[in-house]
């Protein structure tokens, strides 16, 4: 993240009476609670605010309108955060380290300033490789929180899910792209800055 990035990250937890911006590494953090997922892991960094608010640009507001918003790797919080001031019909941050999952709870519990347009904002302690993702649309966001294996992984279970609609995926920083434009059933829509933002409609395996 650049330094003006960290500034204006910053500046989010001072407007927002929140905690977001650190750089944590979860094998460092809680070891024996995240298990295996600590080494499939990236590090924890939140998303700068600018960059997330583009990248949603690029999603049509009628695909917001009718998805659930799911932030994989949710950290302390950011992205969730920001998401509920967007109409989508929920909003749910998954995270694997109880650590982050903690913070990030007191954060969205007392968060001050946002105009929130969604009213169903939760943060679930889990491991997003097996968590049963929602049916429906689903606008995924990726902000490059493990390596290929664990993509995979994810990318399994948010196919697999029951009543699987049209998915979204907004991949920040996606060094994991290859594997996901090596299947057909994914469409390039967007790229702005450092992200590409993908859809499928149905199931992608």
């Amino acid at each position: 993240m650049s330094t003006s990035g960290r500034a204006q990250g910053r500046r989010f937890d001072r407007d927002h009476s929140v905690a977001t911006q650190a750089v944590l590494f979860l094998a460092d953090l809680d070891p024996d609670a995240v298990g295996d997922a600590g080494a499939h892991a990236t590090h924890y960094e939140p998303v700068p605010v600018a960059d997330f608010q583009a990248l949603l640009r690029t999603v049509p507001d009628e695909v917001i309108h009718s998805s659930t918003f799911v932030d994989v790797g949710a950290g302390m919080g950011r992205a969730l955060l920001l998401a509920s001031e967007y109409p989508f019909k929920q909003a749910v941050g998954v995270e694997v380290s109880p650590g982050l999952y903690e913070v990030g709870r007191h954060n969205i519990a007392n968060a001050r300033g946002f105009q929130s347009r969604c009213h169903d904002v939760r943060l679930v302690l889990a491991d997003a490789r097996l968590w049963s993702y929602p049916s429906g649309d689903l606008v995924v966001f990726l902000y490059n929180p493990f390596d290929g294996e664990a993509l995979a992984a994810t990318l399994a279970s948010i196919a697999g899910r029951e009543s699987a609609g049209d998915t979204w995926l907004v991949y920040h920083t996606p060094v994991e792209r290859e594997l996901i434009e090596a299947n057909p059933y994914w469409t390039i829509h967007a790229e702005v800055r450092d992200a590409v933002v993908y859809r499928s409609n149905g199931k992608v395996y």
